[in-house]
């Protein structure tokens, strides 16, 4: 519903007209598409760039520094994203991140292939490749709510998750598949990828996001608009939880998917095999994705994130009880396992993304997304680290169950914690304005 003013000054709610809720939806459009064509690019580059740099090295240590380059940036370039996008205009990074791959393409991949160059400006591309993936995620989670009415962020966050999944699931075997057929191929994919994502952005209105307020005129941010996306956090038990649960969750699933690694491997499982079972997650999350706007809208946040930690309990419980069974049953529940992670992890960012685009101003929405991944997704090296000295240390029955315990007392931690978590109503200062009308704040 929309809040129009009344010509005496008071306010009358109105239905919205259906062609202006079209026009929105078909702007976003473009931003989802824009977002799939660049996941998608990313998926073949960054499975490409690890099998070039081994076959022209043969240095599995070589090849480990130059995947690593890419997710540095990935962690640290989330909270200067997350101010200059509550600066400037979402459309204005959009262009600029796009523009950045193709750049990357043609300067650092490109003489590797053609002319061998130094493979270490693989390195150099993988670093800037996360950099512009990196603002280019933050940029799309930013235009998300200037473009999508209040009351239907539920099924936009859940299209995109829809769309982050499948662009996964098809985007690595994709990329295996073209790197097969010749070495540069993934790379041209990427660019023609990053093009027409170019194009879905240029056909954005201009600006996504109009400018309110005075004009910030100093050249840098200061420490204090820096770190208003972490205080934002902080003040909101909610946000705080959900960054909480995600953070751990993650370290912990970096875990299982060693466990998965190592147990596959040992069984004898092909490389085909493999990555069927690692793509489970994509198939997961995909089903998940679909499912869960509806289960979201109707349900309050805070009870969606303790019941996603008790329904992550059953894939790690059945991973844990399968050390005990034999092979062939571990080969089954892998990747339901996998799977089930993923189905419910949807779910996760669904509840997560629809609180955050509802409750959270417009103005610093982009450093609270930021602060947010810069913990998720820092978690995520963390994990491999940590978990890979515990299975080398426990093995994968005592890690399992390890994994297992940990969620589970997370789960029955945030559960106790529920009335303190309930949601207020949202204030007038986090409704989003449209088209000269106010969207009616309502519970995400």
């Amino acid at each position: 519903m929309a809040r129009v003013t009344a010509g005496d000054g008071g306010t009358d709610t109105r239905p919205e007209h259906p062609r202006a809720a079209g026009g929105r939806w078909r702007r976003f459009t473009l931003l989802w598409s824009s977002g799939a064509f660049s996941s998608l690019g990313t998926m073949t580059f960054t499975l490409a760039v690890p099998l070039l740099a081994l076959a022209e090295t043969g240095s599995a240590a070589v090849t480990a520094w130059i995947t690593a380059a890419g997710m540095l940036p990935r962690v640290l370039l989330h909270v200067p994203a997350g101010v200059l996008l509550d600066r400037v205009d979402p459309r204005r990074v959009l262009l600029l991140a796009q523009a950045g791959r193709l750049t990357v393409t043609a300067v650092f991949v490109a003489p590797v292939l053609l002319w061998d160059a130094p493979v270490m400006l693989l390195a150099a591309a993988t670093a800037l490749h996360g950099a512009c993936s990196a603002l280019f995620l933050s940029a799309v989670s930013t235009a998300v709510p200037c473009l999508v009415p209040q009351e239907e962020l539920a099924t936009a966050a859940g299209r995109n998750e829809a769309r982050s999944h499948g662009t996964q699931l098809a985007g690595r075997p994709l990329g295996g598949f073209l790197y097969g057929v010749a070495g540069w191929l993934p790379a041209l994919f990427d660019a023609a990828m990053s093009l027409c994502a170019l194009v879905s952005t240029l056909l954005l209105p201009r600006p996504i996001r109009p400018r309110t307020g005075k004009r910030d005129r100093s050249p840098l941010p200061s420490v204090r608009e820096v770190s208003e996306g972490f205080r934002r956090v902080c003040r909101d038990r909610l946000l705080a939880t959900v960054l909480v649960v995600c953070t751990v969750t993650n370290a912990l699933f970096q875990t299982v998917w060693l466990i998965i690694m190592l147990v596959a491997t040992e069984s004898g499982l092909s490389p085909l095999l493999l990555g069927c079972v690692l793509a489970a997650t994509g198939v997961g999350g995909l089903l998940g994705s679909l499912l869960a706007p509806p289960l979201v809208s109707r349900t309050p946040s805070a009870v969606m994130v303790a019941l996603c930690l008790w329904l992550w309990m059953i894939p790690l419980g059945a991973l844990a009880l399968a050390h005990h069974s034999g092979s062939h049953w571990m080969l089954l529940v892998l990747p339901l396992t996998w799977g089930g992670i993923g189905f419910v992890g949807a779910h996760m960012n669904v509840t997560a993304a629809t609180h955050q685009a509802a409750r959270v101003p417009r103005e610093v929405l982009g450093r609270v997304l930021s602060a947010n991944r810069f913990f998720a997704h820092g978690a995520l090296p963390v994990g491999l680290v940590c978990g890979g000295h515990v299975l080398e240390a426990a093995g994968p029955a005592a890690t399992s169950a390890f994994v297992l315990t940990a969620v589970g007392l997370l789960a029955v931690v945030v559960t106790v914690l529920l009335p303190r978590l309930r949601e207020r109503p949202a204030s007038r200062s986090t409704a989003r304005p449209s088209d000269g009308a106010a969207l009616r704040p309502t519970p995400s």
